[in-house]
């Protein structure tokens, strides 16, 4: 028996047990993980990076109380997580770059960090970038659908942090806080939620265990609807949340160039990449890419379509050979590519802090003290603007549409 359930053992269920915990709960807590270590799914998978720019105000809000408790992390607890905040410059060719500077005073008053910089600024930041296009063929122009870039848009305050360190010292922590209240379950996988008469009674594991118990806390990421599915939730009551693979690469940095402390940049059609230990870690989410649990890195895709935009823009970067790469599994909103942190309106104590969208590891902090507010008080209290990331707007198609999406 146990007052409570977690499933998953990645940051957004380490963050929401610290919390929990922090703010008074009493109840014992079982946390069910289906790997043999924690936080070695999504978030070990991840590029690591936090920004609080975006168009909507809740995740401005979220990202902006994440930045700020990260960059407190080992003062909290004493354990580096590799925080640096060396910023995200996003760059904008002319059909943009209007509405970046007419939103530039919602960034302002929502106090989020930014600042509009000119071609020659971003060429001075990133060594080797070009932003102009004309020394590209007409051909290569409109193979790519390449364009002048005319501005950039940097926020300083924006980092870069090791994930993976960030989610066990939460779990590390509260095991050795709250020693009589938590149990970390390795190597358990969750076949179900047993649910009867619209209640939660227990968790039933892929190996017939069953654990009774009345609230369950679903942070399973991009298997959290697979889940419900197995658990007998109907489609109109399960969540609109899908596995989207994303890859990464880690690949050599262009000969003779210094790129340590740079920000994460953002180029064409969302190609980013940023400074890893000598070499660059580079990604684009690939639109084409089907739902699904494949995991597989494809490394055409890194030299048929990324590294082209890396050529076109970055001199040297021909040179950019692939090191290492992978792939992890982005828990993709279908209908806003937003997270969903409520009480499920219709399964009487099932938590659900899921659906991220790729912004799991920036939201972590604000998702996971915001669930633990919904779970002691019934409502968010601290970051307000989450209420509205309810489970219910999907019905009423009340969506939240964040267009800063990489």
């Amino acid at each position: 028996m146990s007052d409570l359930v977690i499933i998953g053992g990645g940051i957004i269920g380490g963050a929401s047990l610290y919390y929990l915990l922090e703010k008074g709960y009493s109840g014992s807590i079982v946390v069910m993980e289906s790997n043999d270590a924690l936080a070695q799914k999504a978030t070990s998978l991840s590029a690591g990076g936090m920004r609080n720019i975006w168009s909507t105000t809740v995740n401005m809000k979220m990202t902006t109380y994440s930045i700020k408790h990260f960059s407190e992390f080992k003062e909290l607890f004493g354990i580096s997580i590799g925080f640096e905040q060396n910023g995200y410059l996003f760059t904008f060719y002319e059909d943009r770059w209007d509405e970046i500077v007419k939103f530039k005073p919602k960034w302002d008053e929502a106090g989020v960090s930014t600042e509009l910089i000119t071609p020659e600024d971003i060429e001075k930041m990133i060594p080797g970038l070009v932003s102009g296009v004309d020394h590209l063929d007409p051909e290569i122009q409109e193979m790519l659908t390449i364009s002048p870039i005319v501005g950039g848009l940097f926020g300083k305050d924006c980092a870069i942090l090791n994930a993976t360190a960030a989610a066990t010292t939460y779990f590390d922590y509260s095991v050795n806080n709250y020693p009589d209240q938590v149990k970390i379950s390795l190597n358990t996988d969750v076949d179900r939620i047993v649910i009867e008469g619209g209640r939660v009674k227990g968790v039933l594991t892929k190996d017939g265990d069953l654990i009774q118990n009345e609230t369950v806390l679903l942070a399973a990421g991009a298997w959290s609807q697979e889940i419900l599915k197995r658990s007998g939730v109907d489609e109109e009551k399960n969540i609109p949340v899908i596995p989207i693979k994303r890859m990464l690469f880690v690949v050599s940095q262009p000969k003779a160039v210094d790129y340590r402390n740079i920000p994460l940049t953002i180029i064409d059609e969302g190609v980013y990449f940023r400074d890893e230990a000598e070499n660059l870690i580079v990604g684009c989410a690939d639109e084409d890419q089907s739902p699904g649990f494949d995991t597989d890195p494809d490394k055409s895709y890194y030299e048929d379509y990324i590294n082209l935009y890396m050529q076109a823009r970055i001199k040297g970067a021909e040179y950019c050979r692939i090191q290492n790469m992978w792939g992890g599994l982005y828990a993709m909103n279908t209908e806003d590519h937003n997270a969903i942190i409520d009480k499920h309106p219709d399964i009487e104590g099932l938590y659900i802090n899921t659906g991220f969208s790729g912004h799991g590891i920036m939201e972590a902090p604000a998702a996971g003290i915001s669930m633990a507010e919904i779970i002691l008080n019934g409502e968010v209290k601290t970051i307000p603007e989450v209420r509205s990331l309810n489970l219910n707007r999907i019905k009423k198609g009340d969506l939240i549409k964040e267009t800063i999406v990489i």
